[in-house]
């Protein structure tokens, strides 16, 4: 793809508001894989390397309705008509797209308040990831909210959506994968659980609850987030109030999501540049890492995006790590 001119000077991103009620005190949290302050790949886990047969979709064969674009953020927006609705989302093609060759997608999910072009430009995921040959599919929640609800109305859209991608382009079905800022992590971590045979890993940034099943997870929380608490080890004097007050901590989000997938709760703590610390979970089953990035001094932000936000830090680019740890954790079948 050629240079980019993303209108970021344009782009107003909305902080994410999660209302979780009930359904809080029962969630837990994940993280993952990071690059350090030289830009050097790092890794959270010991995960072997996967070599097994793509599981190709219907949709291989198929002439693309959309192929690679130049220009920003890298993805083009379209409709899809789900119960008499339309409703939008953006498509991201790799430049070297083979429709004979199945590809890897990630789906990424935006905050409250948000959409999906703010997302697209925010984690620049579309043409991170194209570089890697992965497809991105950018939903959008239609009003700037995610529905809450285990089941209902986005979940059976988002599921549709894939539906309809995955019958039109050539996907490696083992290899799609869920990614998610503020209230678009939670809604990532519900849908997962919700079709684990069709999500293979998850990334959650800023929301990392538990929604019942075991799924390799990677995590970022700050530890000055004020809107979604980060728990134990926060900064001294953040406080979080409204309805996310007594959300529980991303560590202990984060063990919840390494007991479901069967670590033993053993952590190796590693510190990255100045401001980042990696905890992940050791001797997990093949393919089960769950590890968390803790940014430290961080708000409610997404690592490494090229939109400077106050309380943000580049030490590590969650994007990047998203998609190493989505390289290394195809579904587990």
């Amino acid at each position: 793809m050629t240079a980019r001119s993303a209108p970021i000077a344009r782009l107003r991103l909305v902080a994410g508001l999660l209302v979780v009620g009930a359904v809080a005190a029962g969630c837990s949290d994940g993280g993952a894989g990071e690059r350090d302050a030289t830009g050097s790949s790092t890794t959270a886990t010991h995960a072997p390397e996967v070599e097994s047969a793509a599981r190709p979709s219907e949709g291989c064969g198929t002439e693309p309705e959309v192929t690679a674009t130049d220009e920003a953020p890298d993805d083009v927006a379209l409709t899809f008509d789900h119960d008499g609705t339309a409703r939008e989302y953006r498509l991201g093609v790799p430049e070297d797209y083979d429709p004979d060759e199945p590809a890897p997608l990630v789906v990424s999910l935006h905050g409250h308040g948000n959409t999906a072009a703010t997302q697209s430009v925010y984690t620049d995921m579309p043409a991170k990831a194209a570089a890697r040959g992965f497809l991105t599919l950018t939903p959008d929640a239609g009003d700037g909210a995610w529905d809450m609800s285990q089941t209902g109305p986005d979940d059976d859209f988002l599921v549709a959506l894939l539906d309809h991608v995955t019958a039109g382009y050539c996907v490696d079905l083992d290899r799609v994968h869920l990614a998610g800022l503020s209230l678009g992590a939670w809604r990532a971590a519900l849908t997962a659980c919700n079709h684990p045979e069709r999500f293979a890993s998850i990334a959650l940034v800023t929301v990392e609850l538990h929604t019942g099943c075991a799924k390799p997870v990677v995590a970022f929380h700050g530890t000055a987030d004020r809107t979604v608490p980060y728990g134990e080890g926060a900064d001294p004097g953040v406080e979080v109030t409204g309805p996310n007050a007594g959300l529980p901590g991303a560590r202990d989000n984060v063990a919840r999501w390494a007991e479901a997938a069967g670590c033993p709760g053993e952590v190796r703590t590693e510190r990255i540049g100045d401001d980042i610390e990696l905890r992940a979970y050791e001797d997990c089953p093949d393919g089960m890492d769950v590890a968390l990035y803790t940014m430290i001094g961080a708000d409610h932000v997404w690592p490494g995006s090229p939109i400077e936000l106050p309380g943000a830090t580049d030490t590590i680019d969650a994007t990047e790590l998203a998609l190493d740890w989505f390289e290394d954790h195809p579904q587990r079948r």
